[in-house]
């Protein structure tokens, strides 16, 4: 009987052994991890958190802003100048709290949290203009930022009922 199937015996142009695999495995597994181990991490937001002050803190109103110019004097990074604008906020020191954002966005150009306390301080002076676009630079790197939209609209009601 004659068989009229024919058999596709091509092979392949190269051939991968064990040595060959192990040599890859030994190779790669290194530069994947190098890679991922150096991948720059994205800082935590710091956490907000309503502060509770006795009668003897009241006394003293610079206190919270001379401890956080020590810190930011100390340790300068994003943290520290997000924490002291928030002392002179707290202060009702507004130029210096936006001042104090301003240089914490040196650390990270897109730390959304910064621009939103920057809106915020602006909101206070009724720079309503400024707050507004100051909101929507918070939110081109985050839109799912809820404090800034918010802000957004209270400055846009504001300006409106002027």
């Amino acid at each position: 009987m004659s068989d009229s199937k024919t058999e596709n015996n091509t092979e392949p142009s190269f051939k991968l052994n064990y040595a060959t695999v192990i040599l890859l495995l030994v190779i790669l597994i290194p530069v994947i991890y190098t890679i991922v181990a150096n991948l720059e991490k994205p800082q935590p937001l710091p956490l907000i958190s309503p502060t509770v002050t006795t009668p003897a803190q009241n006394s003293n109103p610079a206190s919270p802003i001379e401890t956080a110019l020590q810190v930011a004097t100390v340790k300068p990074d994003y943290n520290s100048y997000i924490n002291l604008g928030l002392a002179y906020y707290n202060a009702a020191r507004y130029p210096e709290s936006i001042k104090a954002w301003e240089k914490a966005l040196e650390y990270n150009p897109k730390g959304e949290l910064a621009f939103n306390n920057i809106a915020a301080a602006y909101g206070n002076m009724n720079n309503y203009d400024a707050e507004i676009e100051i909101c929507q630079r918070a939110l081109a790197i985050n839109p799912d930022l809820e404090i800034a939209k918010r802000n957004m609209e209270w400055a846009k009601s504001m300006k409106n009922k002027k």
